[in-house]
């Protein structure tokens, strides 16, 4: 009997272990037995982790009955839980040997010109164009460097000497704060967009129409208590409103230019406790990570300098042939030719077809973006002096080819010096005068990736009324709290670290 009821135990300890424990075992090479670091384990409730230097890793098998293991230069494979267990927990990998065939190892030589031509014919032919659900992954950041933020009250006739001390001690910790936090936002989404081509009687010529279906966001940057780029100037007209006579309005002028006709501390609190409590953001802005990608990816239907494969404006040499992955790509280089062509960079060519696999440029020497100088005219100077994009492409099942993935980065400069006047809508229209000096690098950066191309209906869009796009747009939808976000299948930039994965 005793034996009976400790076999059992045993039994039941036995089944606890298989079904609710976190398990420990490792990944090893097929052939020679040694270990694999890097390996990916993905189950079908949507964990995962990796293995170590020594192909060793953790995995919880809770409810789990499928696991996925793949790494670079294996061939990937799908196993059961219980094969998993038989197998001691141990993953054997085959090494794919055949990383480039003799086509890929010896690629046919080509002239420049029939490569751009090529190249060029096939993006236009075989690009992407019909009606498609897109499931995206969108992230993006903001950090503002303050090189110099000073305030000055100059003069007064609206606050008392108290008052004016006061306000000039306000304005002066705000400038102190915000240049030792150094603000910075992020935020991360998950998007099911609509897409197609439509023609627009308006513009008489074809659009792009986007439409989301859903959407998830997660706000997980937020340094600098708001205080953005856009709203410094409107938080700083807060601080002297504060000090002034609650019950009147304002006019607010900036040089010669008027900002605000009538400003009150009383409207500006209501609209600040508004915005505080709304932690929403507006999904249809949501689409602007593709309609980026996809601007930045149909470079080639341009006839302008912003075309890198256009011979009238760049000069282009063939480089060595690279390896992607396990594919080898003829490689152009191209440079500016022309005073309004602004980037040098690489586009990476398919072989077998002449379609692009990836496309990197920044500005070239000597060059820069968007850039005004009215310094000593209006206290204004403007320059983007770094734009960085890589771009890769796929092909959906019918072979047509779309923008994958996209990361772009750039910083700007900026330079004010601007005097601000309140004038109190008044008869004898006292005046507060002070002065504003910023200077300041802002980087911002995108990641968006485009997980899933889906060919759909043209009837899926329905042609929408002016009021019904009227409401669209202002449709909002509340960010995840921390605990969503961290059980969701897309944190941390998850399927986007996938997907560079292989081309590493």
């Amino acid at each position: 009997m005793i034996k009976i009821i400790l076999y059992f135990t045993l039994l039941f300890f036995n089944i606890l272990v298989i079904n609710s424990q976190t398990i420990s075992g490792k990944v090893v090479n097929l052939n020679n037995s040694k270990p694999i670091e890097k390996a990916a384990l993905f189950t079908d409730i949507k964990s995962g982790t990796t293995s170590d230097e020594s192909g060793n890793y953790m995995l919880n098998l809770d409810n789990v009955k499928i696991i996925t293991i793949s790494c670079l230069g294996y061939q990937s494979k799908t196993i059961t839980k219980t094969q998993l267990i038989n197998n001691n927990y141990v993953v054997n990998l085959l090494e794919n040997v055949n990383l480039l065939d003799e086509f890929q190892l010896n690629l046919t030589k080509i002239s420049l010109d029939s490569l751009l031509i090529k190249t060029t014919n096939n993006m236009r032919e075989n690009y992407l164009s019909s009606p498609v659900k897109q499931e995206l992954y969108a992230i993006e950041n903001q950090n503002m460097d303050f090189k110099k933020l000073d305030f000055e009250l100059k003069s007064s006739s609206l606050l008392s000497r108290k008052k004016r001390k006061l306000a000039e001690q306000d304005l002066t910790k705000f400038a102190d704060n915000i240049q030792k936090k150094k603000p910075a936002f992020g935020t991360e989404f998950k998007i099911d967009i609509l897409n197609k081509r439509s023609h627009s009687e308006k513009l008489k010529r074809k659009i792009d129409i986007f439409k989301v279906e859903n959407v998830e966001g997660y706000k997980n940057i937020d340094i600098g208590d708001g205080v953005t780029v856009e709203n410094i100037t409107e938080k700083l007209q807060n601080i002297v409103l504060k000090h002034l006579n609650s019950k009147n309005t304002y006019k607010v002028k900036s040089g010669l230019f008027k900002v605000e006709d009538s400003l009150s501390l009383a409207e500006t609190s209501q609209m600040a406790d508004s915005l505080a409590k709304d932690n929403r953001f507006i999904n249809y802005y949501r689409t602007y990570p593709l309609r980026n990608i996809k601007n930045k990816g149909t470079f080639f239907k341009y006839s302008s300098e912003r075309n890198f494969l256009n011979q009238k404006y760049y000069e282009h040499h063939l480089e060595e042939n690279e390896i992607l992955g396990t594919k080898k790509y003829y490689v152009i280089s191209f440079t500016p030719d022309k005073s309004k062509s602004k980037y040098s960079g690489k586009i990476y060519i398919d072989p077998t077809d002449f379609s692009i696999k990836k496309m990197k440029y920044s500005f070239a020497d000597g060059k820069r973006g968007e850039h005004i100088n009215l310094k000593f005219l209006l206290g204004i100077k403007f320059s983007e002096n770094i734009h960085d994009v890589t771009v890769f492409y796929e092909k959906n099942e019918e072979d047509k080819i779309y923008a994958s993935y996209l990361k772009e980065t750039s910083t700007n400069y900026a330079y004010v010096d601007r005097p601000i006047k309140f004038i109190e809508n008044a008869g004898d229209k006292n005046k507060v005068k002070f002065n504003i000096k910023v200077e300041i690098d802002v980087t911002e950066s995108y990641e968006t990736y485009v997980n899933k191309v889906v060919s759909i209906n043209e009837d899926s869009f329905k042609k929408l009324t002016k009021e019904e796009i009227k409401e669209a747009v202002k449709k909002k939808t509340p960010f995840m709290t921390e605990n969503e976000y961290q059980n969701s299948d897309w944190k941390n930039k998850k399927y986007i670290h996938q997907y560079l994965e292989q081309y590493n």
